[in-house]
């Protein structure tokens, strides 16, 4: 376990020179040496003998039927999930191991091992979910992977249901809005000009003294009319 230790630190070391030099040049494995690359692929032989792998990846990924540019953000996205932050060293690095023109059909096996120093004990869950997005992708007329289109279609369900609810949730209200106005209505009309009901004019057009004459002066006031007649006849 020491010596498979050790190769695996060698591996990492090796490994991260390469990444930083695809950085720097176009060509992914531009700026290590031959003697590098030796010595890189001996103890890659190595871990292979004593490792155990899926048997997913049994199965060859031609990389020229798949959709990169979907496969790159889910990349970006499941290092961080795995790491919990953002590491671009590893991205760039696991997506240059994809898009080697060089080597379209590559070895997941290897890419499991050459991505061990990054990623420790998540590369195997790394490894067996990219595997299985990477089938399904070359699989598809597209290239897209079937389970990122499903997740993609359940993303637009959630959002369109989120717009239906908040549409049901405006109507219920513009309705709740037009009951309360028109019981407003109706407990206004019943009250009249005035909210004063029956009355007149005032608030006192029907008491009692409404059906008696109005009085028209001195004369209509029969006792102080009769006195004062009676006195100038005399």
């Amino acid at each position: 376990m020491a010596d498979a230790g050790e190769i695996l630190h060698s591996l990492f070391i090796l490994a991260l020179c390469r990444a930083h030099s695809s950085r720097a040049s176009t060509g992914f494995f531009k700026g290590t040496s031959a003697d590098q690359d030796r010595r890189f692929s001996d103890k890659e032989l190595k871990l292979l003998k004593t490792m155990k792998f899926p048997s997913q990846f049994d199965k060859k990924v031609d990389m020229r039927k798949v959709n990169l540019d979907v496969i790159r953000p889910w990349v970006a996205a499941k290092v961080v999930e795995l790491v919990g932050f953002e590491d671009e060293v590893v991205v760039e690095y696991a997506m240059g191991l994809l898009e080697d023109k060089a080597q379209p059909t590559p070895d997941p096996k290897k890419m499991q091992i050459n991505l061990t120093g990054f990623l420790t004990d998540s590369t195997s869950t790394f490894m067996l979910a990219l595997w299985n997005l990477l089938l399904e992708a070359q699989e598809s007329p597209t290239g897209i992977p079937r389970t990122l289109v499903e997740a993609k279609k359940e993303e637009m369900r959630r959002a369109n249901k989120g717009d239906n609810r908040a549409l049901e949730e405006r109507d219920r209200r513009l309705r709740l809005d037009e009951i309360r106005e028109r019981e407003r209505e109706a407990r206004g009309g019943g009250r009249g000009r005035g909210g004063r009901g029956r009355r007149g004019r005032g608030g006192f057009g029907n008491d009692d003294r409404g059906d008696r004459a109005r009085d028209g002066g001195w004369g209509g006031r029969g006792g102080v009319s009769a006195k004062f007649t009676h006195t100038c006849t005399r």
